[in-house]
């Protein structure tokens, strides 16, 4: 028992650290390129991260996290935040490389997330990070449905809202206010995406008992969403939304496949696959691994696709592989005809 607990507390500040360090990492590369823009992007995308973990433990009570990190603001350990801010900005970087279509990007770095808290949260939540109100042997490996579908929608309502005031003239007061409040708005994107997926899946068990819904109620019973029959309907909504996203984001590779830029961000690939081998070794050091060896296959499978995802562009003749380099002039002026060329033709 205090082997486990002295191993839990070195991976709680492993965590910790690897979280810090990425975040100060890309925070330095931007510096370095002399990229504000860049810069207070990441600083707002560190914000929304907290904004959204503070209001949601406080709105749906559905989760907690351990009182064991080092820094916490309102009972949410500031690592978090930052490791939102390093997948968000690394999934942007990893759907820049293949040079899509913008308004197509958000739906490649909310498969990028996804994919990984398909193979983290299991882990995590064994690890005692974070603690969620259902039983381990329930749902996602004792990982709620609709937090899978909440990742979805956080990196889909931030990524496009930044990719989109990207566009904008950023000189203008209206756009500067936009980007203010873009954790805001990004917060309300994921309120209402998980506003009508749980009404979706409610809504069979509703009509089913009619009677318990006549009476509006300002604070609904949200364990309802723990009912059997409700949690069939979210993993049926769950995988429409996953199978569509994933038929979307094969669609933009291929339709698009001419277009790959063959630019390796290999800093952005490294802090992704560090998240990715930090929790596969926790299976072993935490002894998980023996318990379920299912974690483990499910790490390595979905760690292949990240491998996948972002290998493909650069299997055959990878032209330029960077991490602090700043990319020349003549490849990005490239890369903007490109995307002219493609967003006339999507037009």
């Amino acid at each position: 028992m205090f082997l486990f607990t002295a191993v839990s507390q070195n991976l709680y500040l492993a965590f910790e650290l690897i979280c810090f360090f990425s975040f100060a990492v890309i925070i330095f590369r931007e510096i370095y390129q002399k990229n504000t823009a860049r810069v207070l992007e990441i600083v707002s995308c560190a914000a929304f991260g907290m904004i959204l973990e503070i209001g949601n433990t406080y709105l749906s009570h559905a989760y907690y996290y351990s009182q064991d990190f080092l820094i916490s603001f309102f009972n949410v350990p500031l690592a978090i935040g930052f490791a939102w801010a390093v997948i968000i900005y690394c999934a942007m970087l990893l759907s820049d490389q293949y040079n899509i279509p913008w308004g197509l990007r958000p739906f490649m770095d909310a498969f990028t997330a996804v994919i990984l808290d398909l193979a983290m949260d299991p882990v995590a939540i064994r690890l005692g990070f974070w603690h969620w109100s259902i039983p381990l042997d329930q749902e996602w490996y004792g990982v709620p449905f609709e937090n899978l579908v909440g990742w979805i929608f956080v990196v889909l309502s931030f990524s496009f809202i930044i990719r989109y005031l990207r566009t904008l003239n950023f000189k203008r007061a209206v756009s500067k206010l936009l980007f203010v409040i873009s954790p805001l708005l990004s917060y309300g994107g994921l309120i209402l995406g998980l506003t009508i997926f749980s009404f979706i899946a409610v809504l069979p068990y509703g009509i089913n008992n009619w009677a318990t819904f006549l009476s509006f109620n300002y604070h609904p019973d949200l364990s309802i969403l723990y009912n059997s029959q409700v949690q069939l309907w979210k993993l049926i909504v769950l995988l429409i939304i996953f199978v569509e996203l994933v038929n979307l984001v094969a669609w933009s590779l291929f339709r698009y496949r001419q277009n790959y830029t063959r630019r390796f961000d290999l800093l952005s690939f490294s802090i992704l696959s560090g998240f990715y081998i930090f929790f596969f070794v926790a299976l072993f050091v935490s002894g998980i691994a023996s318990q379920m060896p299912v974690l483990v296959f499910l790490s390595l499978s979905i760690f292949l696709v990240h491998l996948l995802i972002h290998l493909l562009p650069y299997i055959l003749n990878p032209s330029v592989i960077y991490v602090f380099k700043k990319v020349s002039r003549s490849i990005l002026a490239e890369e903007e005809v490109l995307e002219k060329i493609i967003n006339n033709s999507v037009k």
